[in-house]
């Protein structure tokens, strides 16, 4: 396995400047293939597609008009050059102003770009990606794969939750929505679902969490809805007196029994008849039913 050189012995090959700060030239910068946590914006649609447009394009026209920017973050690469940490926007910003015609070769036709050293592991890594986003805040679900990558690392709810300040619960609510399935990330990136819906979606239905999403989403549209919410996947807590009537009923069923059955029943695991009074249990079944009412979803025109 080639040895990693560090930084000074870059520096002594060359291969990286340093004056006031340390340059390396652009076509040494590699994107190391699955790190950057960011989605593609093929998988975001509607207003997350448009903002994240507009973002890279503001960063584009920034670096066109010879704006400064941070310099990247990177690591030391075995194979020459260095990996890139933090910065992969300003990275693809900086080669697309570079073939647009931007001034920012120097006389000797070098494209050198400011970099900054990474010190940390892969952990240490993935922290900081969650950490910066400079300019563009990561979509929650792309926060949900680093913390899913945190938690391969060996990191437990607790640790990331400090870590990125959020609370352990929803840490865990976001590794959830990390493991689901790619059609419940893309209604997710897609602005159809949030992503404290999907993974409650996902908490309920398992597998099925795409599937239920979609249909819910189906009932939103008729409603001039265009997203799934939380009524639509929070269960429906039955109202007080539907509640207290079903009890009553119960407690009214299970008198009806008579002392002799219910010892009988308590006191034996075996199967056998038991003779129950008609108008208790009509009357337990209508609670029963009443409660159902009472807890169905709502359809679409009937919901606010």
């Amino acid at each position: 396995m080639t040895a990693v050189p560090s930084f000074k012995q870059k520096i002594n090959d060359k291969e990286i400047r340093r004056a006031d700060a340390m340059k390396i030239r652009y076509e040494d910068i590699h994107v190391e293939p699955g790190f950057n946590l960011r989605a593609s914006l093929d998988l975001l649609e509607g207003e997350a597609l448009e903002a994240a447009k507009e973002d890279d394009e503001s960063l584009f026209r920034h670096i066109m008009a010879g704006g400064q920017y941070p310099a990247l973050e990177v690591r030391p690469r075995a194979d020459g050059g260095v990996w890139l940490v933090d910065g992969h926007r300003r990275h693809a910003a900086i080669g697309r102003a570079d073939k647009a015609g931007a001034p920012l070769r120097d006389k000797t036709g070098e494209l050198m770009v400011r970099i900054e050293a990474f010190d940390g592991n892969d952990a240490d890594r993935t922290l900081r990606i969650l950490s910066s986003a400079r300019g563009r805040h990561l979509h929650p679900l792309e926060q949900a794969f680093g913390y899913q990558r945190l938690s391969r690392f060996g990191w437990d709810n607790a640790r990331i939750a400090e870590a990125n300040r959020v609370s352990p619960q929803w840490v865990g609510k976001m590794l959830l929505l990390a493991g689901a399935n790619s059609d419940v990330h893309r209604l997710v990136f897609a602005g159809k679902a949030a992503a404290s819906v999907a993974a409650e979606a996902v908490r309920m239905h398992g597998e099925q969490a795409g599937a239920f999403l979609a249909g819910e989403l189906e009932k939103a549209a008729v409603g001039g809805k265009t997203k799934v919410t939380s009524s639509s996947v929070r269960s429906k807590a039955p109202p007080r007196k539907a509640v207290t009537a079903f009890v009553s009923r119960v407690g009214s069923f299970v008198t009806s029994l008579g002392p002799g059955t219910i010892t009988a029943l308590t006191t034996s695991e075996s199967d056998f008849p038991v003779t129950v009074s008609s108008l208790a249990l009509r009357e337990l079944l209508a609670a029963h039913a009443e409660l159902g009412v009472a807890t169905a979803p709502q359809s679409p025109s009937e919901g606010s």
